[in-house]
C-alpha cells in the first residue's frame, strides 16, 4: 500500500486549484508585511503602534486555532477557506476608511488575523485529504511553498504599487485576490470524509496523544526564532546602514520555495522525525548569519532562514499530524501551527523590550540558543524512536 501511495501523483486538479486559491489568498495576506511601511509613512505610528497592530493579529490567529480546528474536523474544510477569503476581503476593504490609528484599524487588524487563520488551516488540512498517505510531507512541502512565494511578491507590489498610484489601490487588489480566492475555493470538489461525530475526540485530546506535547514544544521555540527574525531584520538592518530591506524576503522566499519543491519528498523518503531534526540542527544558522549581516548580506542571511525553514517546517508539521487520525487533521494542524504563532507572537513582543536593553544581537544570539534547546529535544526524540523506549 506505501509503496503505490508514493507513486500516486500529487499535482491532480484538485491539487493545482488548491494551490491556485492559496496563492491568490497569498498573494492579498502577504501584502500587509508592508503594512509597518504604510503605518508609519501615510498615519505617523510609533513604534510602539505598529507593534500592538501586529501583534494583535497574531493574537486574533491564535484565538481562533482551537476554533478552526474543531471546525474544519466536522464540517466541510473548503467552506472555512471560503470564509476565510471573504472575511479577509471584507477587513481589507476597511482600509479605505481608515484615517487614523483608531477603533477601526484594530477592529480590522483581528479581523484579519482570524480570517488568516480560518483560510489557511482549512487549506493546509485540504491539501492532506488530496495527497496520497506516503506523500503528507511533500504535499506539506508543495502548498507551503506556494504560500511563501508569495511572501516575496505581495510587498514588492505593495511597495510599486503604492509608489506609482497610492495605498487605496493596494488595499483595493488585496479585496479582489481575496473575493478570487474565495471563488477558487469554491471549485474544488473536496474528498467525501467520514466525520466520525459520535466518536469525535476534542482538541485538548489530541494535544495530549504522546509525543505530540514535545513537536509542539519544539514549534513554539522555532516560532519564537521565526518571529524574533522577521520583525526585527529591518530595524537592525537600517540602523546599519541598509537603504533596502527587501531582499531578506526575497532570499527567504526563493530559497524556501526551492527547498520545499525540490526536497518535498525528503522526510517522507528518510523519515520525518529525522529531517526535522537535522533541519533544526542547520536552523541555527540563520540567527548567527543576522547577526553578521553586515558582512554577508540581507540576500544571504534570508536565504539561510528559508533554505532551514522551508526543511524544518512541513518535516514537523508531519511528525505532528502523525499523532491524528484521519478525521483529526484538522484539530492536529490547527494544534501545530497554534504552537508556532505562540512562539512567533511571544518572540516578537518580549525581543522588542530585550533588545531596547542590550541590543539587536543580543536578541538573535537569544534565538539562536532557543533553536539549540528545539533541537536538544528533537535529537532526544529520535534517540528514543531508534531505542524504542
Amino acid at each position: 500500500m506505501l509503496s503505490s501511495d508514493s507513486e500516486t501523483p500529487l499535482l491532480t486538479p484538485k491539487f493545482a486549484l488548491l494551490l491556485c486559491a492559496t496563492a491568490t489568498f497569498g498573494l492579498s495576506f502577504s501584502t500587509y508585511f508592508l503594512l509597518p511601511k504604510y503605518l508609519a509613512l501615510e498615519l505617523g505610528a510609533n513604534a510602539s503602534a505598529i507593534g500592538g497592530l501586529n501583534a494583535v493579529a497574531m493574537l486574533a490567529s491564535v484565538i481562533a486555532m482551537p476554533f478552526i480546528g474543531t471546525l474544519v474536523d466536522r464540517y466541510q474544510r473548503k467552506l472555512f477557506g471560503i470564509l476565510g477569503a471573504l472575511v479577509f476581503a471584507t477587513a481589507s476593504a476597511g482600509y479605505l476608511l481608515v484615517d487614523e490609528i483608531g477603533p477601526l484599524l484594530w477592529t480590522i487588524r483581528v479581523f484579519q488575523g482570524a480570517a488568516f487563520t480560518f483560510f489557511f488551516v482549512a487549506a493546509s488540512t485540504l491539501a492532506t485529504d488530496l495527497s496520497p498517505p506516503a506523500r503528507i510531507g511533500q504535499a506539506i512541502g508543495l502548498f507551503g511553498a506556494v504560500m511563501i512565494s508569495t511572501n516575496a511578491l505581495g510587498p514588492a507590489i505593495a511597495e510599486w504599487g503604492s509608489a506609482r498610484f497610492g495605498w487605496d489601490l493596494v488595499f483595493m487588489f488585496t479585496v479582489g485576490a481575496g473575493i478570487v480566492a474565495a471563488a477558487l475555493a469554491a471549485r474544488i470538489n473536496e474528498p467525501r470524509q467520514q466525520r466520525h461525530q459520535h466518536e469525535a475526540s476534542s482538541m485538548w485530546d489530541v494535544i495530549r496523544r504522546p509525543g505530540l506535547g514535545r513537536t509542539l514544544l519544539v514549534s513554539c521555540l522555532v516560532g519564537w526564532t521565526m518571529g524574533t527574525l522577521y520583525t526585527f531584520y529591518q530595524p537592525w538592518a537600517l540602523g546599519l546602514g541598509f537603504r533596502q530591506v527587501s531582499g531578506y524576503l526575497i532570499g527567504f522566499a526563493l530559497s524556501a520555495m526551492v527547498v520545499r519543491v525540490g526536497l518535498g519528498g525528503l522526510a517522507d523518503r528518510l523519515g520525518r522525525l529525522r529531517v526535522a531534526t537535522v533541519a533544526c540542527g542547520l536552523y541555527v544558522a540563520a540567527p548567527i548569519a543576522l547577526i553578521w549581516v553586515d558582512v554577508f548580506g540581507l540576500v544571504f542571511a534570508g536565504t539561510m532562514l528559508g533554505l532551514t525553514h522551508g526543511l524544518f517546517f512541513p518535516a514537523l508539521n508531519a511528525v505532528a499530524l502523525d499523532s491524528a487520525d484521519a478525521h483529526e487533521r484538522g484539530k492536529g494542524m490547527a494544534a501545530y501551527h497554534g504552537a508556532f504563532n505562540i512562539g512567533f507572537a511571544a518572540g516578537s513582543y518580549f525581543c522588542g523590550h530585550i533588545a531596547l536593553r542590550s541590543g539587536y544581537p543580543f536578541i538573535f544570539m537569544l534565538a539562536a540558543l532557543t533553536c539549540i534547546t528545539a533541537f536538544a529535544i528533537l535529537v532526544r526524540d529520535l534517540f528514543r524512536r531508534h531505542s524504542g523506549t
